[in-house]
């Protein structure tokens, strides 16, 4: 019969641990419960997950780090570099598997939203017979408490709710991840810093709630009533609630002549409810240093198409990245140990921009020498070119070293050029004023050219301009004058015969023209006075300059 209760008591404990919220036999109703806050609620780490944004804001940083792969990396001995240490023991710990229940996505998310929490995460180093980390077990804050020791190291008592014990460990044998702390060996939970914040917002939530429940109605009181006894009056009330709640609200009722019925207190709409809500979400946000409109909460202004890519960068330098290296560190100082070896989070996936800027950053890349044809495939998930020519670096022939002698650029063009052996007199050798009149038969042919896209850009962006001021559909047009430019990109390097890297240098001049016209169609109050000088620039100055480039290094 012991053996049975032994059994059934760890398992209630393990029920209890799994569902993340204390069961009624658990120790968690022995110790304190929460913080008060100025709105008479007690906050904790578990009721604050009663609010949407709470919930919302921790699980956009958790996927966040939990999405970034792990990598192990040396110094590769001799050299300027690093390499993966797909060796080490470490590596598959850190990149796939931290220990037999869980996957790398899931540990990292588990601790993570630990840390947000309650300001710490732990977990226990399991080690084999050599001394080697095989696994990382995650040990929930609750049953953690840290003790700093004379000597300046750190002891856990962990409340194990397998055994049911408490067992000592040493600062060895603990990966401890810490939140900002006023203290060395603890971290500081945001829900305690914040409990005031938590308070108001769940008071709210509660109010909402409690309104709903009363079927959206405020309380009443009753004028008038002459009743005989006690008796009658809870029989009247009692008849009263059961004809205005649940199914029978909004029916016709009738009262004792005599008597009027009047109501209690002010609607959600009177006291600005929902703005209050808005604005305990907005502080949420800013607590958990999360960007609003990346969890739906609305601060005020939306992010358009023009800015979203600015608030995702935003969101990965200012939330993302201090994460990453908070666990970096604490790796290092925990697990690695070791001075030849680092940890780095990618953070490579998150700041990928569209289909067409990654594609014209690579060209770039390729072009100037400090990425090869192979690593730009990896990068894009696709296998090297087959024998091995995708790992050449390429640069440009008219450019080289600073300290290199000063020569002048060999001409990429071969030109048939006739054998002076066959015709001493070279009667068909251009001189140098032949060459200057080839050329500026080019340049007028190029600059006819150049004027008919400059014309087509033109008119496309008076288009546009004229359906965003009469419809007042900016944001809806935003995206197309992004098409437009494409488009007219496209048009030129097919009218002009542009080479690569013309192409490259055209589709810069487009995109930095692309976002003037954005600025001026954005300004409500000078848009079009803005757009009429910035168009009479373009008219100008723009086919000189696509011109001058179709002509470069022909003749």
């Amino acid at each position: 019969m012991s053996l049975i209760s032994s059994m059934l008591t760890g398992f209630r404990g393990l029920r209890a641990e799994i569902g993340g919220a204390p069961a009624p036999w658990d120790d968690f109703w022995y110790g304190s419960v929460g913080a008060g806050s100025v709105s008479g609620m007690r906050v904790t780490p578990e009721n604050a997950k009663r609010l949407g944004t709470v919930v919302a804001a921790v699980s956009a940083k958790c996927r966040a780090i939990g999405t970034l792969p792990c990598f192990l990396y040396t110094e590769v001995a001799g050299q300027d570099g690093k390499v993966l240490a797909k060796k080490h023991p470490y590596y598959n710990l850190l990149f796939r598997r931290p220990n037999s229940m869980q996957t790398a996505f899931e540990y990292y998310e588990m601790l993570q939203g630990h840390l947000e929490l309650r300001g710490n995460a732990y977990s226990e180093l399991l080690t084999d017979s050599r001394g080697v980390v095989g696994e990382m077990v995650p040990m929930h804050p609750d049953r953690v408490t840290p003790e700093l020791l004379d000597n300046g190291r750190l002891r856990y008592r962990y409340n194990d709710p397998l055994t049911r014990t408490t067992r000592i460990l040493l600062q060895d044998e603990v990966f401890h991840l810490r939140e900002w702390s006023d203290y060395a060996h603890v971290g500081q939970s945001r829900i305690a810093m914040g409990v005031d914040v938590m308070g108001v917002a769940l008071a709210q939530q509660d109010y909402v709630g409690k309104y709903l429940k009363n079927d959206g109605s405020a309380g009443v009181f009753v004028t008038g009533t002459n009743f005989k006894d006690k008796k009658d009056e809870n029989a009247y009330v009692k008849a009263f609630e059961e004809s205005s709640t649940g199914e029978n609200r909004h029916r016709v009722r009738m009262l004792p002549p005599g008597v009027d019925i009047k109501s209690l207190g002010v609607n959600p709409t009177d006291m600005q409810l929902l703005e209050s809500i808005k604005a305990s979400d907005a502080k949420i946000c800013s607590l958990f240093n999360v960007l609003p409109h990346l969890i739906g909460v609305d601060s005020g202004k939306s992010a358009t198409y023009a800015s979203v890519e600015q608030f995702n960068l935003m969101h990965v330098q200012q939330c993302v990245l201090p994460m990453a290296v908070r666990w970096e560190q604490c790796l290092q100082r925990d697990l690695i140990q070791d001075d030849r070896f680092y940890v780095k989070f990618s953070l490579a996936a998150l700041l990928r921009g569209d289909n067409a800027t990654r594609m014209q950053g690579y060209a770039i890349a390729i072009e100037h020498g400090w990425l090869s044809q192979d690593e730009v495939r990896e990068l894009e998930d696709l296998n090297p070119i087959a024998g091995g020519i995708g790992k050449k670096y390429w640069r440009p022939m008219n450019w080289t070293t600073l300290d290199a002698p000063l020569t002048a650029p060999k001409n990429t063009v071969q030109q048939q050029v006739p054998d002076p052996a066959d015709d001493e007199s070279s009667d068909d050798e251009l001189d140098e004023s032949g060459r200057s009149a080839q050329r500026m038969q080019l340049e007028l042919l190029a600059l006819d050219a150049a004027s008919r896209c400059v014309r087509r850009e033109i008119n496309g962006v008076l288009r546009l301009a004229d359906r965003a001021m009469a419809g007042g559909e900016t944001d809806t047009v935003l995206p197309s004058v992004h098409e437009l430019y494409s488009q007219c990109w496209h048009f030129a390097c097919v009218v002009l015969h542009l080479a690569a890297s013309q192409q490259i240098t055209a589709r810069q001049q487009y995109d930095a023209r692309c976002q003037l016209v954005l600025l001026a169609l954005a300004d409500e109050q000078d848009g079009q006075q803005i757009l009429e000088r910035t168009l009479s620039d373009f008219e100008v100055q723009v086919p000189k300059q696509l011109a001058a480039l179709a002509v470069e290094g022909v003749i």
